[in-house]
């Protein structure tokens, strides 16, 4: 079968869509969530935390209670290897959770196995310490190990906490909770579905990579494998792709300019009608997040640097990519200042070639999502 020929801004129209930017009228919060199928976790909060913006560049301003209730009182939400994940995926989860860690190759899956097996007596301590008395932060859970967890970095002799996340991972137990950043754990039978369906990997798959496909719209196989959150090897992604090409599901497709041919859901084709629109991006964003990626399609060059030192910096400590429409037309660098109420733009920058657009509106829409009284810029 042939490929359909696109342009680029085509392209770049349906990957915008498919993450539901900006999102149509009455998307509820976990609407977005389902959707796209994940909020990544990460603790850098010098505007807000990264599953927050995401949210707020498709929804705009929208109260962060209700994102609370999804998570823990109606419990249609909760947090898997770092990230928010809908409990309606549970049956996609339940796969990875088998196969961890056995799915990964090499020493590592071995020696966390063997540590474990060592440990067996701290697992079933906390077990049973949750279930008489959790929820528990890590701290109240006492370290009974008889074989310390030795690593080079912040987790050498963390035993409960190790014992916790390799736990996590297994979906035996779940957090339950936080209190800042302080994870609240619990048993996973307690919130996870007791009777969710059971999925071959390349069942999960398919529905991984479907999933992926609408999301991206336009995408190789290997951005495909990489989009949607997931943890551990995906020993059946290919084989999931070529059964979703055989049934028409997906469509090969090239685009102008881009090398290479690539996958389209045959759903995204044909794009929603363009709204007139400007948001900022968190760096973490799913339409961002690979790089390569995004510099092939936007020709736009972003990497974060949180971890460059202050002089050597480029641009800013965590600056976001502006999206007009379906182009990615510059960055801006924005700190919210929660003593003075004061949300701080250091500075914007302009893409070669592109106009500069307003942005009093989405900054307005920031200033007043994240609570600051007024903008300095």
């Amino acid at each position: 079968m042939s490929s359909i020929s696109l342009t680029i801004t085509r392209a770049r129209r349906m990957a915008v869509a498919g993450q539901l930017l900006p999102a149509p009228k009455g998307t509820s919060i976990f609407d977005v969530v389902n959707h796209v199928g994940y909020l990544q976790l990460d603790p850098t909060n010098s505007i807000a935390r990264n599953h927050l913006l995401v949210l707020w560049s498709r929804l705009g301003n929208y109260d962060e209670a209700d994102l609370e209730r999804l998570r823990w009182e109606s419990r249609e939400l909760y947090e898997y290897a770092a990230a928010i994940v809908p409990v309606s995926d549970h049956p996609i989860h339940k796969t990875t959770m088998r196969l961890f860690p056995d799915a990964y190759d090499g020493a590592w899956a071995e020696r966390l196995n063997v540590w474990v097996r060592d440990n067996a007596a701290l697992r079933q301590a906390i077990l049973s310490q949750l279930r008489k008395q959790g929820p528990l932060p890590s701290r109240e859970i006492e370290d009974i190990a008889e074989a310390n967890w030795r690593s080079t970095g912040w987790t050498n002799d963390r035993n409960v906490s190790r014992m916790l996340e390799f736990m996590h991972a297994k979906g035996e137990v779940v957090v339950a909770g936080r209190t800042g950043q302080q994870r609240i754990w619990d048993l996973g039978k307690r919130w996870l579905p007791k009777d969710s369906e059971r999925l071959s990997v390349v069942q999960a798959e398919r529905r991984v990579m479907e999933r992926s496909a609408r999301n991206l719209g336009v995408a190789t196989a290997t951005e495909l494998k990489g989009e949607y959150f997931a943890s551990g090897p995906r020993p059946a992604a290919t084989q999931a792709i070529e059964s979703l090409v055989r049934d028409g599901t997906l469509v090969r497709v090239e685009v102008a300019g881009l090398k290479g041919e690539r996958l389209a859901h045959v759903d995204a084709l044909t794009p929603p009608r363009r709204r007139a629109f400007t948001t900022f991006l968190s760096p973490f964003d799913p339409l961002i997040r690979n790089r390569k990626r995004t510099e092939a399609f936007w020709n736009f060059r972003y990497r974060i640097e949180i971890y460059v030192p202050k002089a050597k910096r480029e641009y800013g400590y965590f600056v976001l990519p502006i999206l007009h429409n379906d182009r990615l037309v510059g960055r801006i660098d924005p700190v919210f200042d929660r003593k003075t109420g004061v949300l701080n733009v250091n500075n914007v920058w302009w893409e070669p070639g592109e106009k500069e657009v307003p942005l009093d509106k989405p900054l307005r829409s920031l200033a007043a999502f994240v609570g600051a009284d007024s903008i300095s810029a």
